[in-house]
């Protein structure tokens, strides 16, 4: 038997293995998830839509009776026009449905990215098992999610370079807390023809849900800011907070400021502009990816479900394993992927009595864990170089 032969056997014993664990592993989850979760899954302002009501309006006037958990409805226009179908089914039949599509996607998506860079099959076949198993990935499927989806299109022009992908990829931008990274990449590398072609569907789905609920185009433009502005940047009492979800600036928390949450926003994205600047120089695409989907993780209050966008840096610095910054980049995607919620919720408890909040404290340092990542990945060329001219 050939060596080739003996890697090829192996590979499709370890896939049926590991196949088994994950199917044992997402039973559970599935019962959880479409008997009891789901909560996040944007069916019922979606459904309002089908019903030509403007769920903005609805929500900004602080009706909740037809909205489940925690569907905020935030996203823009397009995603409910997209999730029409959807709302053909029962709440109960479009959970099942939802959650079949995400699994499927959770495994798409870094098949896609593995096969785009050379990743060795063996390599894809473990990424995709512990992608699929990891906690960050379980807790989307169960909240049902819309961040794979996103993650899907957002990766698309790196994945192929082709007008429909980059068409396509402006369905990351109805998640725009996410969909922001890709808009500026386009723009700061002066690519205006798929700038413009990123719009489209996002500029289409707007103008669908405006004939769809019979809203007046300009004032629904900006509704979706406004709903996540009540939803997160203001308590009951109609008071400015901070978000709640902890971000690089979180810090303006404990300042004395006017205004401090939209000024501490600003200040970060622009500084994460600054980012996407010295992105662009990069010339591994996969590095590229990866850098820009953990910046928004650092420049913009996310929730932990959404660290399923670290998959690319995972990828990345198991293809680079070799280079000593891939080998911190890896750990680093495994503690993000599996293990830093855990940290967040179980450390603050035996810290009560050294330091105050806690809670607060280890959350930042998450934060600026994965920033020192991002440094690390984006600088290293040129701390390279530095050593090679003292060197000289």
């Amino acid at each position: 038997m050939t060596n080739f032969s003996k890697l090829k056997d192996f590979n499709i014993i370890l896939l049926v293995i590991l196949s088994s664990i994950t199917i044992f592993i997402y039973f559970p989850l599935f019962q959880e998830s479409v008997y009891f979760k789901q909560l996040d899954f944007q069916w019922s302002p979606s459904k309002l839509v089908s019903q030509g009501i403007n769920h903005y309006d609805y929500m900004l006037n602080g009706n909740r009776e037809g909205i489940i958990g925690s569907q905020y409805g935030e996203y823009l226009h397009g995603l409910y026009v997209l999730f029409y179908p959807f709302t053909i089914l029962s709440w109960e039949n479009a959970k099942i449905i939802w959650f079949i599509f995400n699994f499927f996607i959770a495994i798409i998506i870094p098949l896609l990215i593995c096969k785009k860079f050379e990743i060795k099959d063996e390599e894809t076949i473990l990424i995709v098992f512990f992608f699929l198993c990891s906690n960050v990935t379980k807790a989307h499927m169960v909240i049902g999610q819309q961040s794979l989806l996103i993650l899907f299109f957002f990766c698309l022009p790196f994945i192929r370079k082709s007008k429909i992908n980059v068409i396509l990829s402006g369905i990351s931008y109805l998640k725009y807390s996410i969909g922001y990274v890709l808009f500026l990449n386009f723009a700061i590398n002066k690519k205006i023809n798929l700038l413009l072609l990123s719009f489209i569907i996002p500029v289409t789905g707007w103008l669908f849900y405006c004939l769809i609920t019979d809203s007046n185009f300009l004032h629904s433009a900006f509704q979706p800011f406004e709903l996540a502005i009540q939803n997160h940047l203001i308590n009951i009492d109609g008071i400015e907070i901070m978000p709640k979800n902890i971000f690089l600036f979180s810090f303006f928390e404990f300042f004395q400021l006017e205004h401090k949450s939209i000024v501490a926003l600003l200040i970060s994205l622009s500084v994460n502009t600054y980012f996407i600047f010295q992105i662009k120089n990069l010339d591994d695409e996969l590095k590229k990816l990866s850098c820009l989907l953990i910046s928004t993780l650092i420049f913009f209050p996310h929730y932990p479900h959404n660290f399923v966008l670290v998959l690319p840096l995972l990828i990345y610095s198991v293809k680079n394993f070799n280079k000593f910054s891939s080998k911190i980049s890896f750990f680093a995607s495994i503690y993000f992927l599996s293990f830093f919620r855990a940290i967040e919720i179980y450390v603050p408890s035996y810290l009560n009595n050294i330091i105050p909040n806690p809670e607060f404290f280890i959350k930042y340092l998450n934060i600026i864990f994965l920033f020192l990542i991002l440094l690390i990945n984006v600088f290293e060329n040129k701390i390279f170089l530095k050593k090679i001219k003292i060197k000289q």
